[in-house]
């Protein structure tokens, strides 16, 4: 992991565009892309992304942008500010707790 120099978003249309090379199978309209649209091994990917850093508790098909950004960097094993994603996430969570959602913590423990 390099965080200081990695990435915390990448363009659009390049991670986009290389997802659909590695199989993604759907329609992109605005950010969203959905988790049954891609091939069983990206699909085991990003639902343990969406399982294990996601502070979702409803609809898991829809993949957000971060979980997206997350998955390609480790797909191209491109430097990505992870902790920065993960600080993130847990701040979100915490959040949530004040608004009497369910709390998910982090377990996700590298690559």
């Amino acid at each position: 992991m390099n965080d200081l120099t990695g990435k915390i978003s990448f363009p659009k249309n390049e991670f986009q565009t290389d997802l659909i090379e590695r199989g993604y199978d759907g329609q992109l309209n605005k950010a969203a892309m959905f988790k049954p649209n891609f091939p069983p091994p990206m699909k085991f990917l990003f639902y343990t992304l969406l399982t294990c850093l996601s502070n979702k508790t409803t609809a898991f098909n829809k993949i957000p942008l971060n979980i997206q950004y997350l998955g390609y960097a480790i797909l191209n094993k491109t430097d990505f500010n992870y902790s920065q994603a993960l600080f993130t996430n847990m701040v979100n969570n915490l959040k949530n707790i004040k608004m009497g959602r369910m709390l998910l913590f982090s377990c996700f423990q590298g690559f």
